[in-house]
């Protein structure tokens, strides 16, 4: 999980949709695995990935 409010105060929704557009990266928002749609600005991601997928996401995501 990331908590990124010290990046954005967007909800997790937009974030997540402004990490695919902007810098290719996709996530996960656990506010839609909630009865109440909770938004704690935070973002899933998955890590079941080649070893060089990952090492190219985080490197985008260092540049944000």
């Amino acid at each position: 999980m990331l908590d990124y409010l010290e990046i954005s105060d967007e909800s997790d929704i937009d974030f997540l949709k402004r990490l695919i557009i902007e810098h290719g990266v996709a996530s996960i928002p656990p506010s839609v695995f909630y009865h109440q749609k909770d938004d704690h600005q935070v973002l899933r991601f998955c890590f079941a990935k080649k070893d060089e997928t990952l090492d190219e996401a985080g490197e985008k995501l260092c540049r944000i």
